[in-house]
């Protein structure tokens, strides 16, 4: 049995979304894939090509790994797992909540159950939007405390662009730089600002000037590094909405070009990065 799970794109609501308010999100077209095998020893073991390796004695208790917390959460049994994953880790494209959707589905667990997995990679407590966006599919609007509301709006061509940098703080290192500009600065104007953005996208569309808006709010968080801020800079001179994805401080960009013929000129002007076509993913998490 395979189970696969898509990553993730935030459209609008970054940070915005861990106040309270609502985030346009979307689940695309690369995807983390799980296997699981039977083990004959009394371990789990955990294959994530070069990214993770390990193995945990389950006769041994007294160890705190990820991996061991995970195998509590689950409740899980001497087992192989083996991971295939479209999603760069720490990318913003909700590699960790694809990765726990999928194993939490293959175990027959719970969503809640996923989260909790989630958090371990993020280290505290998250909103979360990327597992359930993951686990649902399509284009989503979130807002913590509701359930998730499915939206209909006219995305045909997604660009990934990948600044080549990754947090070095993880999200939680986002999160607390945005923090500490809603405490000692203007974040909270920005973060209403970013939640009045939100609505417009929603009800008008992937109008440019509210994703541009939206990418140079995100910006004045502080969590907006150079490289991608040069990606922003080439989008715009070529008037394709565009925006930082994610918590920031690294990660990717996503673009909009209209068709493919745009969005494959879009490619050369970023010939100093790496970029990759999406797609909305419709169906969520499924076995296959």
């Amino acid at each position: 049995m395979f189970v696969r799970a898509p990553a993730k794109i935030i459209i609008s609501g970054e940070h915005s979304v861990v106040y309270g308010h609502k985030a346009l999100c979307a689940a695309i077209n690369k995807y983390t894939t799980i296997k699981i095998h039977p083990n004959q020893t009394n371990s789990i073991e955990i294959r994530w090509g070069n990214d993770w390796h390990e193995v945990l004695d389950l006769n041994q208790n007294n160890t705190n790994s990820q991996l061991a917390q995970v195998a509590r959460i689950l409740n899980m049994r001497p087992s192989i797992i083996e991971v295939q994953s479209e999603v760069p880790i720490s990318s913003g494209l909700g590699s960790s909540a694809s990765y726990a959707v999928a194993l939490t589905k293959a175990m027959n667990g719970s969503i809640d159950q996923a989260i909790q997995i989630e958090n371990i990679f993020h280290g505290k407590r998250g909103s979360g939007l990327d597992v359930q966006v993951t686990n649902h599919g399509g284009l989503c609007v979130f807002q913590i405390g509701k359930p998730v509301q499915k939206v209909n709006l006219p995305i045909q061509n997604i660009l990934l662009i990948d600044s080549g940098e990754r947090k070095q703080k993880g999200t939680e290192g986002s999160i607390a730089k945005v923090r500490n500009c809603v405490e000692n600065k203007d974040g909270r104007q920005i973060l209403n600002r970013i939640s009045e953005v939100t609505e417009q996208i929603i009800k008008e569309g992937l109008v440019k000037e509210l994703i541009y808006e939206n990418h140079d709010l995100l910006n004045r968080l502080g969590i907006c590094t150079n490289r991608i801020n040069d990606i922003i800079r080439i989008c715009k001179s070529e008037n394709i909405p565009a925006k930082m994805t994610g918590a920031g401080d690294g990660g990717f960009c996503i673009a909009f070009p209209k068709d493919d013929q745009e969005s494959e000129y879009l490619k050369l002007k970023l010939q100093d990065y790496n970029t990759f076509k999406a797609t909305i993913d419709l169906e969520g998490c499924k076995i296959i």
